[in-house]
């Protein structure tokens, strides 16, 4: 008896259906003996394709055709499609357009087909896997970077990009400058060879009168070897003290008190006032002194310690003039004349006196001779008589009641 002979389909086994960039893939057909097999793209015969396996690197409709050249009549056909991977071919990015990149660029992964919302971006680090999945990636350190793209079917690696170290850089907070100050200032920072920029900055110094009073930002920026770039910024404050001026050199007599001024500035409210000679309760803009000698004051005031800008005063003080309220002009011996005790210190000594009508009857310059109580020759009536003592041209006047005792 006689075997039956079958006429098998036709069939196609591959691993997947979907070509990943720069994949290949291997179609198999049923292996029987003595069949034929033609290969067919699109409904195109592919010519020189008789074997049972197709390699295949573009995507389209093929089909296998199986024939059984024992069986008459045993054709048989299949079809597969294999589709591309939208996911294309990647690469880095970085803003020097090479493969190497600084410390803190920012790195791009970027595809030349189209991501999908199943693609995933797995960054790495010295070829260890980075937490996230963005097609971006800012770097913190310097080394090897490296970056896979995968869309659940196919996954493509990207070329390797080496991130540079950037410049470290050294820039302290500079101290405090003044608006009076006419030198530029020249600023601390390490490495040197950079380039600053901001208010007031000039040929890299610092001008406190070009950037005028306030906080001003300031920013230096160095390149190293590698082409790296760093930038740091810091804050300058500009403060404007204004010149104390306590004036021409005074003087007045004992027991006299005098103000000293020193500026006021409404608007500002970190002025501090520091007097010398040293006196704690001195701390406003102004004193009042009443000194026993001669003395020099100062002045320094200063934006909380910065700044500081100082005037003096000499103050000279004469010795005091004592001035009696009474006299008795009666010719005992005692008393008769109205004597100024300490009048020897004031060669230009103003006196005069008036009556109780404001009459002028005494008018002496310098007032040498004491008064005896006598109008042109004439004793002077008993009572009050009003006085006016002008020590010196740079001392206040005294005035008072004098009483003319028979």
């Amino acid at each position: 008896m006689m075997a039956r002979r079958y006429c098998h389909e036709a069939q196609i086994t591959v691993t997947k259906t979907t070509l990943c960039p720069g994949d290949i893939l291997y179609l198999f057909s049923n292996i029987l003996p003595s069949y034929r097999y033609r290969w067919f793209k699109d409904g195109v015969l592919l010519r020189g394709h008789t074997n049972y396996a197709l390699i295949v690197d573009s995507p389209g409709e093929y089909t296998l055709e199986v024939t059984n050249t024992a069986l008459a009549d045993c054709v048989n056909t299949t079809s597969i499609v294999i589709r591309q991977s939208t996911l294309g071919r990647v690469a880095i990015t970085a803003p020097t357009g090479g493969s190497v990149a600084c410390e803190g660029n920012t790195l791009t992964a970027s595809l030349t087909g189209n991501a999908s919302p199943n693609t995933v971006y797995q960054w790495q680090y010295n070829y260890s896997d980075i937490p996230g999945n963005t097609p971006t990636l800012v770097t913190t350190r310097p080394g090897t970077y490296a970056v896979s793209v995968s869309d659940g079917i196919c996954s493509v690696d990207a070329n390797v990009v080496a991130v540079l170290e950037k410049p470290t850089i050294l820039f302290p907070p500079p101290p405090t400058q003044c608006v009076s100050k006419s030198e530029p200032f020249p600023f601390y920072t390490e490495p040197n060879g950079g380039l600053f920029d901001g208010p007031g900055v000039q040929n890299n110094l610092f001008s406190a009168a070009l950037a005028g009073v306030g906080v001003h930002t300031v920013t230096y920026s160095v390149t190293n070897a590698a082409g790296c770039t760093a930038i740091r910024s810091q804050t300058i404050a500009v403060s404007d003290v204004p010149q104390p001026d306590l004036g021409p050199n005074q003087t007045i007599a004992a027991g006299i008190s005098l103000t000293l001024q020193g500026p006021v500035k409404p608007e500002s409210k970190s002025l501090t006032y520091a007097w010398e000679p040293a006196d704690n309760a001195f701390t406003g803009s102004s004193i009042q002194v009443q000194p026993h000698q001669t003395t020099t004051y100062r002045l320094t005031v200063s934006d909380n310690g910065q700044c500081p800008l100082s005037s003096s005063v000499q103050v000279d003080v004469l010795p005091g003039l004592f001035i009696p309220t009474a006299f008795t002009p009666n010719g005992d011996g005692q008393n008769d004349v109205w004597r100024l005790t300490g009048i020897e210190a004031f060669p230009n000594c103003r006196v005069r006196i008036f009556d109780r009508w404001g009459s002028l009857i005494l008018d002496e310059s310098p007032y040498h001779e004491p008064w005896n109580g006598r109008i042109r020759g004439e004793r002077a009536p008993a009572g009050p008589y009003r006085f006016v003592i002008n020590p010196a041209p740079t001392l206040p006047e005294r005035s008072g009641t004098l009483v003319l005792v028979e």
